[in-house]
């Protein structure tokens, strides 16, 4: 019961619970569930990632190019954009689906 309860590293709180009759539930794990939460997990910190890269771009470009250097930095600030935007819909695209998976 006490593996079944997902509490066999705290045996005194499952003690406990069954001394008392509190109810507790029993939770399994999917590792293919944690294994998606993990990868949309690290989508979202590549998607942070590259929006500082971005925000830090900007502040370049204002800060210190002149006129003739400034439409070079503006196509590489459109190709980080462009990044930026495909990062986002397969985030929100992971999103939906474990959302789906998980019956959030």
């Amino acid at each position: 019961m006490l593996a079944e309860a997902g509490l066999e590293h705290n045996r005194s709180r499952f003690i406990v619970k069954r001394i008392f009759s509190e109810r507790f539930e029993v939770l399994k794990r999917d590792p293919s569930k944690v294994q998606f939460i993990a990868r949309l997990n690290d989508f979202y910190f590549q998607f942070q990632k590259l929006a500082n890269n971005y925000n830090q771009v900007v502040k370049a470009v204002n800060a210190h190019f002149s006129s003739v250097t400034i439409p070079h930095q503006i196509a590489m600030l459109e190709q980080r954009t462009r990044e930026l935007k495909a990062l986002s819909i397969e985030i929100l695209n992971l999103a939906r689906q474990a959302k789906e998976w998980l019956r959030i």
